[in-house]
């Protein structure tokens, strides 16, 4: 199937719909397809061929929808950058991936100089911003409206839809090649949950549209019909007033945003009896967090999402398996179109209960990194894809998740898993965020080090973290050391930079 059926579906079954918000702009379904197929022509007037990237770097915005779906039309292949990046990772993904076009937004319109004089594969840039445009930037909507419309190119199957770049926090960022058919499994792994985006919904997309988890809550929606609402950054308060405002019924967050809007004191102003389900994902979530969540929203179903961008989705565990405390804190089972094993360090499946790496093969996971042959075949042994995520299957299939395995800490000879003590201590009452990691130790190897964030005016010393842990688990586990620090160094997505934490514990 080829990705672009879901705008021609909505123009035959409900071309008149509201599709797209994006602040005081509006489109309807056939707008946003006429407006699709100008820009795929507008594409092809600046050079871009079949195959050919066309790049993105901008907040969240109606123009990301347009983008993705006017390069399919066009044959091409969309690249959006992570939002977070300096201006060095931005060219550098640019060059890598030999984007021929880019749009920015006002966000960035300080780096185009840059931009225009070190990607050497450019042909042009465009503005998607507000305001006036950058000198030697193309306007967005000029463009547009100046092109003429051409017919969908309708690439599909292994052709390839997205050039996904990791988020580089190993060395430089890999491109991951993102095929029709494996957005399309991903999606069908997704939505077969019975979990997931409802026809005629209203999605909120606040989460980064360079995210795999977000590309998917998009495209669903548009797919099933309703409403996309593009919200340019996270904030509790934007976030709630959305869903007041446009009766949002689902939304994808990441644990950080979800206990944000749960904890912000104007939380009961606001009515959010529209939201039906919250996909999350990205980062662990600690069984306080989801408990939490299941007091302040009762009525909104819970759908945790496992998975990377190399895989799209790869678990799915349902909202009332989390309502009735049931396997609190596992990832779900496997999706119904994927396979998926635990093995031991040669590749061997293991029995229930005894972690090892998680592995995953099907249509699902991706064709490869860009341009890294080696790297790729690090990635894929055998047709199956190394996740690098230890974990264990239980009696019943479900997942649960031990930790990154290059997070696994040794001490005294123990295995500690550092996402288990993590799930303990983000339940002390004056930890607002936690990260654990090992660092070296002349006695144990290495020891296990907490880093936490208070809330305010609360205060913590380390004997009473180690306490207050080695009464829920094994106190070979319990932190033997602690840094606190007014906020964590976070990824685009979420995620804590684990690596900045060792660097900066290093330097010490």
């Amino acid at each position: 199937m080829y990705l672009t059926h879901a705008l021609h579906r909505g123009v035959r079954y409900w071309p008149d719909r509201v599709l797209t918000v994006d602040g005081d702009r509006a489109f309807t379904t056939a707008e946003s397809a006429e407006r699709v197929a100008r820009l795929a022509g507008a594409l092809h007037t600046l050079g871009v061929h079949e195959g050919d990237r066309v790049a993105i770097v901008a907040l969240n915005t109606d123009r990301h929808h347009e983008l993705f779906f006017g390069s399919w039309w066009a044959g091409a292949v969309a690249n959006p950058l992570n939002t977070r990046w300096s201006a060095a990772e931005i060219v550098y993904a640019l060059n890598d991936s030999g984007s021929k076009v880019v749009l920015v937004d006002e966000a960035f319109a300080g780096i185009v100089d840059r931009l225009r004089a070190e990607v050497d594969c450019l042909e042009a840039v465009v503005y998607v911003g507000r305001g006036e445009a950058p000198v030697g930037t193309l306007v967005y909507d000029d463009l547009v409206a100046a092109a003429e419309p051409v017919e969908d190119a309708r690439r599909s199957g292994d052709d390839l839809a997205f050039l996904l770049y990791t988020g580089g926090t190993t060395g430089n960022a890999k491109g991951v090649m993102i095929t029709h058919r494996s957005f399309l499994t991903s999606l069908l792994s997704y939505q077969m949950s019975g979990a997931a985006v409802r026809a005629d919904g209203v999605t909120m997309l606040t989460g980064p549209l360079f995210h795999i988890g977000a590309l998917l809550g998009w495209y669903a929606q548009q797919l099933l019909g309703g409403k996309l609402v593009f919200v340019p950054t996270f904030s509790p308060e934007n976030a709630m007033r959305t869903i007041q405002e446009h009766g949002v019924t689902g939304c994808a967050l990441v644990p950080t945003m979800i206990q944000r809007i749960c904890e912000h004191p104007d939380f009961g102003s606001y009515d959010l009896t529209s939201l039906e389900f919250i996909g999350y994902g990205a980062s662990a979530t600690p069984d306080s967090l989801l408990a939490l969540v299941m007091e302040k929203l009762p009525h909104t179903q819970l759908v945790h999402v496992y998975g990377m961008t190399e895989t799209g989705v790869l678990t799915v565990l349902n909202g009332p398996d989390h309502r009735a405390r049931r396997k609190l804190g596992s990832v779900g089972r496997a999706s119904s179109v994927v396979e998926l094993e635990i093995v031991d360090a040669e590749g061997r499946p293991v029995p229930p209960g005894t972690v090892g790496q998680i592995v995953t093969r099907g249509d699902h996971v991706m064709a490869g990194y860009w341009n890294k042959p080696e790297e790729t075949a690090n990635a894929m042994r055998n047709g199956w894809l190394q996740t690098g995520d230890g974990g264990y299957l239980d009696d019943e299939g479900y997942v649960w998740i031990a930790d990154r395995l290059k997070d696994m800490i040794i001490s005294g000879g123990e295995n500690v898993y550092s996402a288990e003590v993590e799930n303990v201590l983000a339940g002390h009452p004056a930890v607002a965020s936690c990260a654990v990691i090992g660092v070296p130790d002349p006695e144990w190897g290495e020891r296990v080090h907490a880093i936490v964030v208070l809330r305010p005016g609360q205060s913590v010393t380390i004997d009473d973290v180690r306490s207050f842990v080695k009464e829920r688990i094994a106190g070979y586990k319990a932190p033997r050391s602690l840094s606190i620090l007014d906020e964590m160094p976070m990824t685009g997505t979420g995620k804590v930079l684990k690596r900045e934490l060792r660097a900066s514990i290093a330097g010490r």
